[in-house]
């Protein structure tokens, strides 16, 4: 592995950083309740069956007996000092150990849930959320719209700017003896790019190298952009991985390997074009001018001799 050309000087931010860890501190919530749940019941089932196993399933013999009080007595409901029926039948539901859990496990689901809800960042990109008859609607279309749009146009200007005479101009700065190095011309228009993704509405930073032989870990993304000629893409969405874009091109018989990388940043098909009509407009531009220096001169040779 030959490498070339590296720069890398993406910084992943705080915010960034809580935007990835959110949606992991909100299932381990979950999960942390619903264990309690389970454990909290399995201790009150060992301690009832050491005390009293039909407690398990059956109802309490205070209860069956006040059910054989209201039987033999029917007057009983009219004593306002007694319990009533609904009293005799809500108790047991509201006194049992087993219910106390599970309506403690559901409330604190409930507040958890709730409380992500209004963590804007925990639902960046929700359209629309409803729970019960309370609706929430936390982005708009229209606007996710027009940022689209303008990501889309901004692009588009990075495409037109690689195959217009100003970017030709700029690589025929890099003559040197009637020759260009096509590294030096592919780093720099890197340079660039990496710079209007920079700045708005894209906001978005990589890091490039540049190699002559593919590295280990990157092999089935070369093969994939060798075998196909067009650049392949591997997302990870994750802060701990790279995201990569990887190009293969041949310029002058040898193999020019470029990795396009970042952690915060997806690469979507637009970036695969852009940076594949990066490789191929710097390689025809530096084919043109080199031809035209040797047909303008053409006896550079002999006036050095």
């Amino acid at each position: 592995m030959s490498l070339i050309i590296k720069e890398n000087g993406e910084k992943r931010t705080f915010f960034q950083w809580i935007n990835f860890l959110i949606p992991y501190v909100y299932a381990i919530g979950i999960i942390v309740i619903l264990l309690w749940m389970v454990v909290s019941s399995i201790i009150i089932s060992i301690q009832n069956i050491r005390v009293n196993p039909g407690a398990l399933i059956l109802q309490p013999l205070k209860s069956e007996a006040k059910f054989t009080n209201i039987d033999k007595n029917p007057g009983v409901n009219q004593n306002p000092n007694k319990e009533t029926w609904l009293d005799i039948l809500v108790k047991p539901i509201v006194e049992s150990n087993f219910n106390k859990i599970i309506f403690r496990g559901l409330f604190l689901l409930v507040i958890w849930m709730l409380l992500f809800l209004v963590i804007p960042v925990a639902f960046k990109n929700l359209k629309r959320f409803k729970f019960f008859n309370m609706e929430f609607e936390v982005d708009h279309v229209e606007k996710a719209a027009i940022e689209t749009v303008e990501i889309s146009g901004t692009k588009a200007q990075l495409m037109s700017y690689l195959t217009g005479d100003d970017a030709t101009g700029r690589t025929l700065l890099f003559l040197k003896d009637s020759s260009i190095d096509y590294n030096e011309v592919v780093e720099y228009f890197l340079a660039e790019i990496k710079e209007g993704y920079k700045k708005h509405p894209l906001n978005a930073s990589f890091s490039y190298e540049l190699y002559t032989h593919a590295p280990e870990e990157l092999k089935d993304l070369v093969e994939e952009s060798k075998e196909t000629e067009e650049t392949a893409v591997c997302n990870k969405n994750n802060l701990y991985q790279k995201n990569y874009l990887v190009f293969y091109s041949i310029y002058n018989k040898v193999e020019y390997i470029t990795v396009i990388s970042s952690y915060t940043y997806p690469f979507d098909i637009i970036d695969r074009y852009l940076f594949k009509l990066l490789h191929n407009t710097v390689s025809k531009n530096i084919e043109n001018i080199e031809y035209m220096v040797a047909l303008t001169c053409p006896s550079g040779d002999e006036n050095t001799t």
